[in-house]
């Protein structure tokens, strides 16, 4: 018996096991494994969803803390833990804002500052001015 023959004459599950070399009872087995989804897939399928959604609802910053507590206010039962993995396995994660500070001061700033009032600073006392003589 060829595979095209096989195919075209439809054969049972029995003869396509026979043909293949392996038992009715093997094939229905990983058949259900291969098609069913456990409570834990589903619900972990279901959790990224929320996860991703909050995440975009908050304009891509929230990270693994506060979308666990999101989560927790809507009523799950959920680890931070948890949630940073299963945003490490979307790759998503939080943008931390910081303000902007200067890091660098130009050391030649002193030098560019031009005299308008035409009198000496004295560097101790910072608040008075001695004119020129």
């Amino acid at each position: 018996m060829d595979v095209q023959h096989a195919l075209e004459s439809h054969p049972s599950i029995n003869g396509m096991c026979d043909y293949v070399g392996i038992s009715r009872s093997g094939y229905y087995q990983r058949e259900k494994r291969h098609n069913h989804q456990s409570p834990r897939k589903l619900r972990k399928k279901f959790i990224q969803g929320e996860i991703k959604a909050i995440w975009l609802k908050s304009l891509c910053i929230y990270g693994a803390g506060k979308i666990t507590q999101e989560l927790r206010s809507k009523g799950y039962k959920i680890a931070e833990r948890t949630v940073g993995k299963y945003m490490r396995e979307l790759g998503i994660h939080a943008v931390y804002l910081t303000p902007w500070t200067t890091t660098t001061r130009n050391s030649k700033f002193d030098k560019q500052l031009i005299n308008i009032f035409g009198c000496k600073l004295i560097p101790e006392t910072t608040f008075k001015r001695a004119y020129n003589e």
